[in-house]
């Protein structure tokens, strides 16, 4: 059978499946594997792909990532975090339009599973980080390289990297949920030897590779800035939750990158 009348079977099968669904739906998506969808060789009218249970290895509002061997590519769709939670260990169809600018990425228009289309669509604000192959990256000078192993939660040690820029490698990136305004709130931390900063980060695309490297238990390396005033943290809240406050991330490497805060 040629590759052509494959395709055109596959999309014969797409449409059945979304229009059994309850939906109303004119455009065909061809089913591809991640590899295919990004090259040149499977062509679909309109660049529309269809993913069969992507393996979503992390997430954050409105941006996820998915693997696939060690290719990693960007999905992005309107609250796609709260609606991949609800798929877990399920088998699903995602149907997706590829776009090219900054680089490749697939905007999710819908996730069927069972008898069940949920639409997503397009987000609005979303920017993805810049991507940089990381051969080709040097970190920039204002990153130091410390001692990390003498910074504690000591209020002497911390004003000794008040402001400072300086570089990680190899920490642990985990979850947390700490007491803030008199709320809970959630926040990435970066792990070091005796101490731990939480992650002042707003990026859905940073805060999704993030989620990536923690649930694929990946280290962290990149370039922090340590951005509290330590003398407003309390003695203790430093040693309750062994923390020096936050930092904002420079810069990560990540999937073979150089990753930097989209501007």
């Amino acid at each position: 059978m040629s590759k052509l009348h494959k395709s055109l079977i596959v999309l014969v099968l797409l449409s059945g499946i979304l229009a059994g669904c309850g939906g109303t739906l004119e455009d065909t998506y061809v089913l591809a594997t991640l590899k295919q969808a990004c090259g040149t060789e499977l062509v679909s009218v309109g660049f529309k792909y269809s993913f069969d249970t992507p393996n979503f290895i992390g997430a954050a509002k409105s941006v996820a990532l998915a693997r696939e061997g060690s290719q990693i590519e960007f999905f992005v769709g309107q609250d796609i975090q709260d609606k991949l939670k609800d798929l877990q260990g399920k088998k699903f169809t995602v149907a997706a339009r590829k776009y090219f600018s900054p680089y490749i990425h697939f905007v999710v228009d819908y996730i069927v599973v069972g008898s069940d289309t949920i639409q997503v669509g397009e987000p609005s604000g979303v920017k993805l980080p810049l991507l940089r192959p990381a051969a080709q990256f040097t970190a920039p000078e204002e990153y130091e390289t410390l001692d990390l192993g003498k910074i504690t939660p000591n209020l002497g040690t911390l004003n000794d990297i008040k402001d400072k820029k300086f570089k990680v490698a190899d920490a642990k990136i985990t979850w947390n949920e700490i007491p803030e305004g008199g709320a809970s709130v959630g926040y990435f931390s970066i792990n070091l030897r005796n101490i731990r900063f939480f992650v002042d980060e707003q990026d859905e695309g940073m805060l999704a590779i993030l989620n990536a490297m923690m649930n694929e238990g990946k280290g962290f390396e990149g370039g922090i800035h340590y951005t509290s005033n330590p003398t407003s943290l309390s003695k203790d809240y430093r040693e309750r939750l062994r923390s020096g406050g936050k930092v904002k991330i420079g810069y990560l490497i990540f999937g073979g990158n150089a990753v930097n805060t989209a501007m």
